[in-house]
């Protein structure tokens, strides 16, 4: 028997799916955790290629941005798919979205893709793509068995991660990952997993460039709250985090950090590309037509992540950033060594026994 056949084989198995299971929920970081679910279905049914989609808001409308594949051929590679797809240009990927149900079509004389939704709490958030030769039904099963799997659990990550409102990861969940997003700069966060993993809006050059992290506050907010009521100001805070999942990249991490706050942190980019990201969901925001509100603006302070830094000393900084910025104008961005090197703030100190959280 071949190796891979033999592999299979074993997977396939009660024990082997379970196992399989325990590996899968293994995972809190979501990337890897779909790369696991990839590559686990990889070892349990023969196909050609399988493919990862996240669903993401956009300005061309909802759009399904690649985070993880796996060929078993080395020539299915020659295919590879691209990055990001608009919904509404592929017609399978449409229906799969709006009807909620997988869809199976014939590419050749012995090959087929399927497309299966990945369904959670607010609809359809991803898409599974496969390339094979025709599935049997309990494969069709496994698969689904799989996603339910995968599903629920996506589910219990959010409930315990991300902000009820908004829908962007929480304060817990930055406190309790700060260190290990600062420590993300070493070149080694950019190892792949298979032969057709990809990091997706990720440069080549990636590794010898910085992060950045913003924090991001809403100019009056209380203002707001007090003529319009809590109800619009919290439209407001929903409206405001909607336009940052569009406007930032998928690999940047996203945080309502409390009340009016949020903090971005930035893959690894230029200080001037940084610079100009968030001058664009600045000018965004400012040009959005929040219902009854109309007009709301922001005011950032960004800081380059240091891994010889300590996390407290990183958001101090941001944090003087953002402070001069909104007792300066408000509505604009500023970095930390800018005003620094303009002596328009003085720098600060902070020891390694500081305890910012």
């Amino acid at each position: 028997m071949p190796r891979s056949a033999q592999s299979t084989s074993q997977q396939n198995t009660p024990t082997g799916v379970l196992l399989s299971v325990a590996t899968i929920m293994g995972q809190r970081e979501r990337d890897l955790l779909a790369q696991t679910l990839v590559s686990t279905l990889t070892e349990l049914i023969h196909i050609n290629r399988i493919t990862m989609y996240r669903i993401l808001p956009s300005d061309q409308g909802e759009e399904a941005i690649l985070v993880a594949e796996t060929c078993n051929h080395p020539d299915d590679a020659l295919t590879h798919s691209r990055v990001n797809i608009t919904i509404s240009s592929r017609a399978d990927f449409n229906l799969v979205f709006t009807s909620r149900d997988e869809h199976v079509q014939k590419l050749d004389k012995k090959t087929f893709l399927s497309v299966y939704p990945i369904v959670g709490k607010r609809g359809v958030v991803g898409l599974l793509e496969i390339i094979s030769d025709a599935h049997s039904d309990i494969d069709r099963r496994l698969i689904l068995a799989f996603l339910k799997v995968y599903s629920n659990y996506l589910t219990i990550l959010d409930e315990s991660e991300t902000d009820t409102l908004t829908g962007l990861l929480n304060r817990r969940t930055f406190d309790n990952n700060i260190e290990k997003i600062v420590a993300e700069h070493s070149p080694s966060d950019d190892a792949k997993v298979g032969p057709c993993t990809q990091h997706p809006l990720r440069r080549k050059d990636a590794p010898e460039l910085p992060h950045w992290l913003a924090i991001i506050d809403i100019d009056h907010f209380k203002r707001i709250n007090d003529k319009f009521g809590h109800l619009y100001g919290d439209e407001v805070l929903l409206l405001l985090s909607r336009n940052m999942q569009r406007i930032f990249r998928q690999h940047d991490k996203l945080f309502r950090f409390g009340g009016e706050e949020f903090v971005v942190v930035l893959d690894r980019t230029s200080r001037a590309n940084a610079k100009t990201v968030l001058d664009r969901f600045r000018t965004a925001i400012e040009k959005y037509p929040f219902p009854q509100v109309d007009k709301v603006t922001v005011s950032i302070g960004f800081v380059r992540l240091d891994k010889a830094d300590v996390p407290s000393a990183i958001i101090g900084r941001a944090d003087q950033a953002l402070y001069y910025a909104k007792h300066n104008g408000r509505n604009q961005v500023c970095f930390y060594n800018d005003l620094v090197t303009e002596g328009k703030i003085a720098g600060e100190h902070y020891s390694e026994d500081m305890q910012l959280f």
